[in-house]
């Protein structure tokens, strides 16, 4: 049953585990994605948009094919005027026509002319057509004809059924103001009618029936109006309008599902790009993670071998304790005792007891030492703490490794100088530019040099330059020394993370910037610089 009850208990942890996976998975695809990428309720407001668009063109396509068919109509009308004008001027230079009375004839009772009704010598009755009497006769014929409407009217007409209508008299008081031609669509009991007038001007042989009415050459004296029916020629615009409307639904379709197929093709291709750089960070991460660890392996490994000497030599001085204290012993035992002898021992016993303190202290140190720095390695806490201490803590760790090269390292830094922050990133960060710098600078302790580690506040950020006098880079090596993975000693087993750890620590964790100065033969020089939040006080360095 426990067994059961264990298996139960791994199983959920196991499902919280990857439950805990799914939800950062989905957490860091929401941050890297755009929400118009990753949500698709964001492509109904573009479809939406499209949709808009599509109906505005279809309803200006439509429009323009309305705004056509009136020109054309129009342009027909125009024609008529113009023929009932040529018409007209034709029948004014003859100074009117004869022709029989009929009962659809009869004579103009609104023409004043001496010689209006004729009779020829064979007794057949005839009556004068003026040019305005011909135009309505035109006019009755042409609406049984075709439909049309011909009406001449005028603001001050002779015959009161030449009187205008309301859209008549608007265009005959435009025409006053120099309107060329008047065009509209009006409404009608029997339909919408297409309505196009144009002025008449008087001209002289006009003046013979209006010269009466005050009229002078070139006045407007009225206009003739055009009416047809625009019931035909608007479901002839049906069609095309229906075509139009047709055209755009397809087009609209067509880009919409090729529009959503892409954004669906986009979203893949985003999700899986970020699921690639998600699976690099971790990756990145545990890299940078196991060199942090194989760096910290390094110092323990280095620091072991360093406090052995210490050890050792405490341990060979204590050890000769025995043998003094068993020397003594035996003197004491005897009748008479030698004061020059049982003194020497005792001073042979003091001089291990001194030599065993001493070097047992140097251990004590050497493990304060790794001590604050393995746990400030290892964590992120964040403490006040001394600058020159700090970096003395981190010289005495690598001494394994100093020691033993023709390397001197050289501290610049006031006591004073207190910070409040995570001590251990600093560490790391001067734990990598020193090795770096033995490994690449010095060709691994094979030739001789220096290295200078100055820090110091300036203003409310710090400074710390890190320089030394090796065999410095090209200007290509400096522009890649931070990338990632990339070394100059791939044979010799580098792995190119160090100074990329260094640049993470000081942009990413310490908030600052970090900059590379080197030339060939002439060494190299890292300028740091970060901000610091707060200075902390004097019993906050000491807490």
């Amino acid at each position: 049953m426990v067994k059961n009850l264990c298996y139960s208990a791994n199983r959920i942890s196991g499902l919280d585990h990857i439950g805990t996976q799914r939800r950062n998975t989905m957490a860091f695809t929401n941050n890297k994605i755009p929400a118009f990428i990753n949500q698709r309720r964001w492509w109904w407001l573009l479809l939406g948009a499209w949709a808009a668009a599509i109906f505005l063109s279809w309803q200006s396509q439509s429009r323009d094919i309305e705004h056509t068919s009136i020109q054309v109509a129009a342009e027909g009308a125009r024609n008529m005027f113009r023929m009932v004008v040529v018409t007209r001027n034709w029948n004014a230079s003859h100074g009117g026509v004869y022709v029989p009375i009929t009962p659809a004839t009869q004579p103009n009772p609104y023409l004043q002319h001496p010689l209006r009704d004729v009779m020829t010598t064979d007794g057949l009755a005839l009556t004068l057509v003026n040019p305005a009497y011909m135009t309505r006769l035109i006019g009755e014929i042409a609406k049984i004809d075709t439909g049309a409407i011909f009406r001449l009217t005028s603001l001050k007409p002779i015959r009161p059924e030449n009187a205008p209508d309301t859209w008549e008299r608007k265009a005959l008081l435009a025409f006053e103001g120099g309107t060329q031609e008047s065009i509209e669509v009006e409404s009608s009991i029997d339909g919408p009618l297409l309505r196009y007038m144009a002025p008449l001007r008087v001209e002289k042989p006009c003046l013979q029936c209006h010269a009466s009415q005050g009229y002078r050459e070139g006045d407007i004296r009225g206009g003739v109006s055009v009416s047809q029916r625009y019931a035909p020629i608007q479901m002839a615009n049906q069609a095309s309008v229906r075509q139009t409307a047709l055209l755009h639904t397809g087009v609209f379709m067509l880009m919409a599902a090729l529009g959503w197929l892409l954004l669906e093709l986009l979203r893949k291709r985003w999700l899986e790009l970020v699921l690639k750089m998600q699976e690099l960070e971790t990756t990145r991460d545990e890299l940078v993670q196991s060199e942090k660890m194989a760096s910290l392996g390094r110092m323990v490994a280095g620091f072991a071998h360093e406090i052995n000497t210490p050890v050792g030599v405490a341990v060979g001085a204590i050890s000769q304790h025995a043998d003094i204290l068993a020397h003594i012993d035996t003197l004491m035992t005897q009748e008479e005792v030698s004061e020059t002898e049982l003194r020497a021992e005792l001073e042979h016993l003091r001089q291990g007891g001194a030599l065993a303190l001493s070097n047992l202290r140097r251990a004590a140190h050497l493990v304060q030492s790794l001590k604050r720095t393995s746990v400030d390695q290892s964590s992120e806490q964040v403490r006040s703490f001394g600058m020159k201490e700090l970096i003395q803590d981190v010289c005495a760790t690598l001494q394994h490794s100093l020691k033993r090269l023709p390397v001197t390292t050289h501290i610049d830094c006031a006591e004073e100088l207190l910070i409040k922050g995570v001590p251990g990133l600093l560490e790391q960060l001067l734990t990598n530019l020193i090795m770096n710098a033995l490994q690449h600078a010095f060709d691994d302790g094979t030739r001789p040099g220096n290295i200078r580690i100055a820090a110091l506040r300036q203003g409310d950020a710090v400074q710390l330059h890190f320089s030394d006098d090796g065999v410095g880079m090209t200007e290509d090596q400096v522009s890649r020394i931070f990338e990632p993975f990339y070394t100059t000693r791939r044979a010799q087993g580098g792995s190119g993370l160090g100074l990329y750890i260094c640049y993470n620590i000081v942009t990413t964790k310490l908030g600052g910037s970090i900059e590379c100065v080197s030339s060939p033969n002439a060494g190299c020089c890292f300028h740091i610089q970060f901000p610091e939040p707060s200075q902390p006080s004097p019993q906050e360095a000491h807490a």
